[in-house]
């Protein structure tokens, strides 16, 4: 009896030694039932085949791409920049099932054309949240997942609680893209092609959150797509 060949879902990370939170998006490909292949600039793994694609956080994406000024004295890496952007070129034209994680979501926006808040504090009330590791550990915001959505196909309800680990947010909706979840003073926590089978951005972690059902089952539904693909 032949065994079922597991998904492989390649995820992208900065290059060096996994940080916590590519190892916890490791961890729930696993638990989903795939197959994680990590995807850094120094080794991009283009010539690999995957069937599923995630955009992880991590360093602001360069503002000169959706024609914003950099912040002074920060560090970008557009080397990752390019990369993630040459990904998912590739999942989009392979209709390859792909999932954006906190700068993940904000790149697959840009790459629509849309562009992003620098600096959400000084442009939403109540947007300046706890920062430092306890307040990412523990620290959790309401959000509201507009039910007509996959996003909400997938949480099964319409209100939850997530974390807060980002400084910027979507600002103009790139093309054929929708809102699929907001906070209450507005910042988007959810965007999505309504058209693909599995096209979903979301700026919290759900990786982080890993022993809520709901957000476990954001993995499942990414690697049971890619299954299909």
């Amino acid at each position: 009896m032949m065994t079922k060949k597991k998904p492989i879902i390649g995820y992208t990370a900065r290059n060096g030694i996994p940080n916590f939170l590519n190892i916890l998006i490791s961890i729930n490909i696993r638990i989903a039932g795939g197959k994680p292949l990590r995807l850094r600039p120094n080794k991009p793994f283009y010539n690999k085949g995957i069937d599923g694609l995630i955009i992880s956080g991590g360093t602001d994406l360069y503002p000169a791409r959706f024609k914003a000024d950099p912040k002074p004295d920060y560090i970008y890496d557009e080397a990752r920049d390019e990369m993630e952007i040459q990904w998912l070129s590739k999942a989009e034209k392979a209709d390859i099932p792909t999932l954006g994680i906190c700068r993940g979501a904000q790149l697959m926006n840009v790459s629509r054309g849309g562009s992003l808040h620098i600096d959400i504090s000084k442009i939403y009330e109540r947007a300046e949240y706890p920062s430092g590791l306890l307040a990412n550990i523990f620290y959790r915001k309401p959000i509201k997942v507009v039910e007509i959505s996959n996003l909400y196909s997938i949480l099964k309800t319409n209100i939850t609680r997530v974390n807060s680990m980002h400084k910027q947010a979507i600002n103009i909706l790139g093309d054929n893209l929708k809102i699929s979840a907001r906070e209450k003073n507005g910042v988007i926590q959810g965007i999505e092609d309504p058209d693909k089978d599995f096209f979903i951005g979301v700026q919290f972690h759900p990786e982080a959150l890993i022993l809520k059902d709901r957000f476990r089952n954001i993995f499942k539904k990414l690697v049971n797509a890619s299954s299909k693909h």
